[in-house]
């Protein structure tokens, strides 16, 4: 290649620099003008409209993580996606303005607030246990020996005036025979009923001196047998052995009525009073059993938060047995007031709140107090007014555009300010 070429192609390189040079120090028209005017970039605040009246840019944001605010555009540090602007709306102090294109894409429901009553049931687990207000303890009145045992065993079931033992007594042969002689003799009325009391006093029941009496032969066996009906929780009685008075040969609990207990949280005392409480028994499907009374205990379970409940059942025909499970339902309401989907609450843990829809189509998030919450139904002491409309479905998309534009902010400074304004005027 001659010198004269490279020089042509030096020379024509230098000229394409310093051209580029030159266009880079004078921008285009419009475009200098907006760089220079854009305060984001510069200081770090929101970007205000140019002369074509463009909406005021606030901040820009990562859609997946709105609560984090950029001052400038640019790449997300969090996901591979530009930052989208912010701009400020025309009226912010009424609530958000969601695209209606928006709101249909993510299924918004909503339903409106009614006033009523929160009926509600609770299906408490319960075991059916002895009833320690029927026990009874068979004794012998008297001093002797066992002569005869029937077949029986703790567990068994007896009956009232069931035998259990015959023992005899030896201490009443002479006692009876000088009754029977008084009263062959016809002695003194007064001193023949003074034997016969005695003969009472050491034991002896009714109904062995009247078969002393009718037979004219003295009677020294003495049949124990159950107080009461139930079941046999102990037994210490054999043949042959020699029982005092006053030692136990057996005892027997009741039945019937028969004991349910169970452990009611202390949030749901307030459903036991005033109700007929229905008890069902897997033992016993399609059957509900009523109690014919109950006892909430005094003493609380401090580890478990429960207080102790105690129903009587009446079992006279036996299908309710000790050692049983149950459940007792419990039902009750509280006061009116107004009802919400329980879908429709945001719980924060220091305060719950809901998203009100205006009737110009805004969201407002309102700050609401829970009474109860009971399946698919809130009761709300205050926050609402009846009839408002509330946002169901799709409210958390929502409540996170009201936090992102600080209208919860603005809500909670309006109520701090109505607040000092009405404690100012109360002084």
């Amino acid at each position: 290649m001659s010198l004269k070429k490279i020089f042509s192609a030096v020379l024509f390189i230098g000229l394409g620099f310093a051209a580029g040079y030159a266009l880079s120090a004078y921008p285009a028209p419009g475009r200098g003008e907006a760089s220079s005017s854009s305060p984001a970039a510069e200081g770090g605040e929101a970007l205000r409209p140019s002369a074509g009246g463009e909406r005021e840019i606030l901040y820009w944001y990562d859609p997946m993580y709105p609560g984090t605010r950029f001052d400038k555009p640019g790449k997300s540090p969090f996901m591979d996606m530009d930052l989208v602007p912010r701009y400020a709306e025309a009226d912010e102090g009424s609530g958000i303005l969601v695209d209606p294109a928006q709101v249909r894409n993510l299924a918004v429901r909503t339903e409106r607030a009614v006033r009523g009553a929160l009926s509600f049931t609770r299906e408490i687990p319960a075991n059916l246990v002895f009833n320690d207000s029927r026990i009874a303890r068979a004794q012998p009145r008297a001093e002797g020996f066992v002569e005869k045992t029937y077949a029986l065993a703790v567990g068994d079931t007896v009956t009232e005036e069931q035998p259990l033992a015959d023992i005899t007594v030896p201490a009443w042969a002479a006692d009876q025979s000088e009754y029977l002689l008084l009263r062959g003799q016809k002695a003194e009325p007064s001193l023949v009923r003074g034997v016969r009391e005695r003969l009472r006093l050491s034991g002896m029941p009714e109904e062995l001196l009247k078969a002393v009496e009718s037979s004219g032969r003295v009677q020294t066996s003495l049949t124990v047998r159950a107080p009461i009906a139930g079941v046999i929780t102990g037994i210490d009685v054999y043949p042959g052995m020699n029982v005092d008075k006053g030692m136990t040969l057996a005892t027997i609990q009741g039945t019937d009525p028969i004991w349910l207990t169970a452990e009611v949280p202390e949030r749901d005392m307030l459903l036991v009073g005033g109700t007929r409480l229905r008890v069902s028994v897997p033992a016993h499907a399609g059957r509900v059993f009523h109690a014919s009374s109950y006892t909430l205990l005094p003493n609380a379970n401090a580890e478990t938060r429960t207080v102790p409940l105690r129903l009587s059942l009446d079992n006279a025909d036996g299908l309710l047995r000790p050692g049983l499970t149950a459940s007792v339902r419990l039902r009750g309401s509280l006061g009116e007031g107004l009802l919400v989907p329980a879908a429709s609450l945001i719980d924060l843990g220091e305060e719950q709140r809901v998203i009100a829809r205006t009737p110009d189509g805004r969201f407002v998030p309102k700050k609401v107090t829970v009474l109860r919450s009971e399946g698919e139904r809130t009761l709300l002491a205050d926050g609402l007014e009846e009839g408002e409309e509330i946002v169901v479905s799709g409210l958390f998309l929502i409540d996170s555009e009201a936090n992102l534009r600080g209208a919860l902010e603005r809500m909670r400074r309006d109520s701090a300010r109505a607040g000092e304004a009405a404690a100012g005027y109360a002084q």
